[in-house]
């Protein structure tokens, strides 16, 4: 096993530990929710009670609108760098 792969695979261990700690808390936070509502007036959700920092990390997913202009700019600095190679190797 390369070192390259070693990481990839150690990455892919940790990645699998944080998203099953990560869905065990917000297991625990929905099921703490579930257990107050019943004792309060206004109902609650279980952000109401805490948020996470993984939650606020997330990004949202980008429009097709979004990933088109990247896109498009991505295209763009190509182009600019495929004509300066032919202007200085010529």
């Amino acid at each position: 096993m390369t070192p390259s792969n070693f990481f990839n695979a150690q990455k892919g261990v940790w990645d699998a530990h944080e998203v099953k700690e990560q869905s065990e808390w917000e297991r625990t936070r929905w099921l703490a929710c579930v257990m107050l509502n019943p004792h309060v007036k206004k109902s609650l959700k279980p952000k109401d009670l805490t948020t996470f920092p993984w939650e606020s990390a997330r990004k949202t997913s980008k429009s097709y609108e979004e990933v088109y202009k990247e896109a498009e700019l991505f295209s763009k600095i190509s182009d600019m760098k495929m004509k300066k190679k032919k202007t200085t190797h010529g």
